[in-house]
């Protein structure tokens, strides 16, 4: 499998991405689902699904959801989170969305939110995404983007990277509009949603180690006075450090 450091992270930060307030935000999810515009009768794939937030936020309308995940740890909770809530329509399995394990047309919607920018091969990525589904189905992206300033890209990547080894690319809205017109897809809703993050909430999901940490803090202090990352970084009453996510909906039909 491709994701070793990926997985390595999300294996040992499992709980965190559970409990965060950003990543489990209902008022987001429901968006999401609102804008996709689901049936009764829609099977939904969900790639990269971590704990299941978005699969089970679709479950309530569509008639079936898979949800795949390579991170057996983050699998074991959404699994015990469908065993305790008693949901039917969703099934979690272990699977890589570059190499995905169904039939070409056996989705009506594939929904990814907050992993593209973890995938290291995002078109290959698209392609599989774009096989399974169904001529006219949709495809559901949401994600944190970077600034259309490439140096302001480069600079928000740079901390990402120091955060979260992981982590491969914030990308520009256009380069992420490009990769999916390039397979084919139509651009059907293109929506902002900001995201406001606390500085500590942040950097405990990735657990960097305190020397990354300071040198993280180091360049997000050092990125407010000039606007280096288009995240509006700023300090509250406290002192303590907030930033705003950049993050895009973005609703496509595969032609």
């Amino acid at each position: 499998m491709a994701y070793t450091k990926a997985q390595e992270q999300f294996a040992k930060r499992s709980h965190a991405y559970a409990k965060n307030s950003a990543l489990s935000n209902k008022k987001n999810l429901k968006k999401i689902v609102e804008f996709t515009a689901p049936s009764g009768t829609d099977h939904l794939l969900d790639v990269a699904t971590g704990t299941g937030f978005l699969a089970f936020e679709f479950a309530y309308i569509v008639s079936s959801v898979i949800g795949i995940e390579f991170t057996d740890k983050m699998l074991a909770i959404a699994k015990q989170y469908k065993m305790d809530n008693n949901i039917k329509n969703v099934v979690f399995e272990s699977a890589d969305v570059e190499s995905l394990p169904f039939d070409d047309n056996s989705f009506n919607i594939v929904s990814c939110r907050f992993a593209f920018h973890h995938f290291l091969h995002p078109e290959k990525a698209i392609s599989e995404i774009n096989r399974v589904l169904k001529y006219n189905g949709k495809m559901v992206l949401s994600d944190i983007i970077s600034s259309e300033d490439i140096a302001k890209s480069e600079y928000q990547n740079e901390i990402e990277r120091i955060r979260d080894p992981s982590h491969v690319k914030h990308y520009r809205p256009s380069e992420i509009v490009q990769m999916l017109t390039d397979h084919g897809f139509e651009i059907l809703h293109f929506e902002n949603w900001p995201a406001d993050f606390a500085f500590d909430e942040w950097v405990l999901m990735s657990d960097p180690g305190v020397e990354s940490k300071k040198r993280v803090k180091k360049m997000m202090i050092a990125a407010m006075e000039h606007d280096l990352t288009d995240l509006s970084i700023r300090l509250n009453d406290a002192g303590n450090i907030w930033f705003t996510y950049n993050t895009k909906i973005i609703v496509a039909r595969k032609g």
